[in-house]
C-alpha cells in the first residue's frame, strides 16, 4: 500500500509538471505572436514630404519660371505655362523671363513695335484668400496713371470667358507712374504715352492678375497675343 500511494504520489507530480511545461510553452508561443504583430515605427516615404516641398510657397523656384518648366527662356505658341491651379498658352514671340519677386508667377518681356521700347507682361498670385478683390485691384492699376492735365484716368472694364471662367479684362491709357514698391523704393518717373492692359481671373482659392504694361504702340500690337493668353486660361496640374 505504501508502495502503491508513493508510485501515485510520484505520477501525480508529473503530471502536475507537464501541464506546467505545456502551459509555459503555450505562454511563450503567445507571448511571440503578439510581438510579431507590432509593427515596427513607421518611417517618412518620399511620397509623403516631395509634393510639400514642390508646392511651398517659399520655394526659391517660382512654379512658372523656366528652370522649373524645364523650358528654354523663350517660348513660343502653344508653349504650356502652368503656374499653380492656372495654365495658359504663352503668346508667340514673348520672352520668358525669370520672375524679379516671389509675388511674380511668370513674367515676360513684350517686344516693342513701331519703334518704341519692349513691354513686359507679368502675372500675379499671393496665394490662398490673398491678393484682393477685382474692384480694388481695377482701382490700384488706373490710380498709377494720370489723363490729360492730369487728371485721374478712367480704365475701361469689360468681362470675356475662358472656358468656364469669366475674366475681367482692364484697360488703361495716359501718364504711367509706377509704385515706389515695385521700383525698389527708387522714385520712379512718369512715363507719357504707355497703357495697360489686364485681367484678373478667378484661380481656385484666390484670384489671378495679369499685367501688361508698355508703351501704347507695343501693348496695342501685342492686344491680339493678350486676348488669346487670357482665352486659353484652364485649370493646371
Amino acid at each position: 500500500m505504501t508502495r502503491q500511494r508513493d508510485l501515485a504520489s510520484i505520477m501525480t507530480a508529473g503530471m502536475v509538471m507537464t501541464v506546467a511545461l505545456i502551459a509555459a510553452c503555450g505562454g511563450a508561443t503567445g507571448s511571440g505572436d503578439q510581438t510579431s504583430r507590432t509593427a515596427p515605427p513607421a518611417t517618412p516615404t518620399e511620397g509623403a514630404t516631395a509634393p510639400v516641398a514642390a508646392s511651398h510657397p517659399g520655394a526659391l523656384i517660382p512654379m512658372h519660371s523656366p528652370t522649373a518648366m524645364g523650358r528654354p527662356e523663350s517660348a513660343g505658341a502653344g508653349a504650356a505655362g502652368p503656374a499653380g491651379n492656372l495654365a495658359w498658352t504663352v503668346p508667340d514671340g514673348w520672352s520668358e523671363e525669370t520672375p524679379s519677386s516671389s509675388m511674380r508667377r511668370a513674367q515676360y518681356r513684350i517686344p516693342g513695335a513701331g519703334g518704341a521700347e519692349a513691354g513686359e507682361c507679368v502675372v500675379f498670385y499671393f496665394g490662398a484668400g490673398q491678393g484682393g478683390d477685382v474692384r480694388g485691384n481695377i482701382d490700384r492699376w488706373a490710380m498709377q496713371f494720370r489723363g490729360a492735365g492730369g487728371a485721374p484716368a478712367t480704365p475701361r472694364v469689360t468681362e470675356v470667358k475662358a472656358g468656364d471662367k469669366t475674366v475681367t479684362r482692364v484697360e488703361v491709357q495716359g501718364t504711367y507712374t509706377p509704385s515706389s514698391m515695385m521700383m525698389g523704393g527708387t522714385p520712379p518717373a512718369p512715363r507719357p504715352g504707355y497703357a495697360l492692359l489686364g485681367a484678373i481671373a478667378p484661380g481656385a482659392d484666390a484670384n489671378w492678375f495679369f499685367r501688361c504694361t508698355g508703351p501704347e504702340k507695343t501693348i496695342e500690337a501685342n492686344r491680339a497675343r493678350f486676348d488669346k493668353m487670357i482665352a486659353s486660361l484652364h485649370a493646371g496640374s
